[in-house]
């Protein structure tokens, strides 16, 4: 048995699609955090509106979260965009 890739998303049945679903991501301050977001949002998710994006420093002014909120249709999507997420360098944590 194959170990599971680590960016599956492993409760995947429980997910009622279609669903809106807001991604929190984080990453330091010194990275382009939301237009990196954005552009696999958009890529992954047509009709993403990155005008729907909000930020919000730490109180020490190292980090930045990103909220953004995402239509999605398939299981397919929902991996492809926790892959995604996870294979940017800028991108420290999401959830």
């Amino acid at each position: 048995m194959t170990p599971p890739e680590s960016h599956l998303v492993h409760n995947i049945d429980v997910w009622e699609l279609p669903c809106n679903h807001t991604f929190k991501i984080m990453g330091e301050m010194q990275y382009p955090l939301a237009q990196v977001a954005a552009d696999i949002a958009t890529r992954l998710c047509p009709g993403f509106d990155p005008s729907s994006i909000t930020m919000r420093p730490s109180s020490g002014g190292k980090y930045l979260s990103v909220t953004i909120e995402v239509y999605l249709e398939t299981r397919e999507q929902i991996n492809a965009l926790y892959a995604a997420f996870n294979a940017a360098p800028e991108i420290k944590l999401v959830y």
